[in-house]
């Protein structure tokens, strides 16, 4: 296993306590185990590309964890009334349909990598998820986050669909190795 897959997996160890300190009415708790898994996040794909050790498990695994740690922080929350039941479930339409379309693009071996739609949209759930922890005002950036989550999904498949018609479908992924290991360096999302 590589350090950043190792980092990757500490991201989901992490989301039991974030979930527990919720549930127990520990907010600050709870922040505290947000921002180490976060921070897991931001260094998981730097280790790799610089060491040399991006793969596909990690390019899966990545974007897996960050989505399994907002939905359990959100329905964590929804289940406390710190968000209202439909809260979790409309962060995750558009994460769902992320998640299938990269299946998609991974089965006919293409890649794309974070454009700015999904790095805004990336950065406003993070800055939710501390408000909804933290502040009495925190549903207001939830609602943008969830916003910004639906018109950067929009983006990504107007972006598939306006290449699709112009017959390019994405830059070709590397074949995977025998191994299941390194790919391309931008196949694992870090940063």
């Amino acid at each position: 296993m590589t350090l950043a897959n190792g980092l990757t997996l500490l991201r989901g160890l992490l989301i039991a306590p974030v979930v527990v300190a919720v549930l127990a009415d520990r907010p600050w708790i709870a922040l505290f185990f947000f921002i180490l898994a976060a921070l897991t996040d931001a260094v998981d794909g730097l280790v790799a590309r610089s060491r040399h050790e991006v793969t596909f498990v990690g390019a899966m695994l990545d974007p897996a964890m960050d989505k399994l740690l907002y939905m359990a922080l959100f329905s964590a929350l929804a289940a406390v009334g710190g968000l209202p039941p439909l809260g979790p479930v409309l962060y995750a339409i558009p994460q769902l349909g992320l998640g299938i379309g990269t299946l998609v693009l991974w089965r006919r071996r293409r890649e794309f990598g974070a454009r700015w739609p999904g790095k805004t949209a990336a950065a406003l759930t993070a800055l939710a998820a501390v408000c909804l922890l933290v502040a009495p005002w925190g549903r207001l950036p939830f609602w943008a986050a969830i916003a910004a989550n639906f018109l950067s999904a929009l983006y990504y498949l107007i972006l598939q669909a306006n290449r699709r018609t112009r017959g390019e479908g994405g830059q070709r992924a590397p074949s995977t190795s025998p191994g299941g290991g390194a790919e391309s360096p931008g196949a694992r999302r870090g940063a």
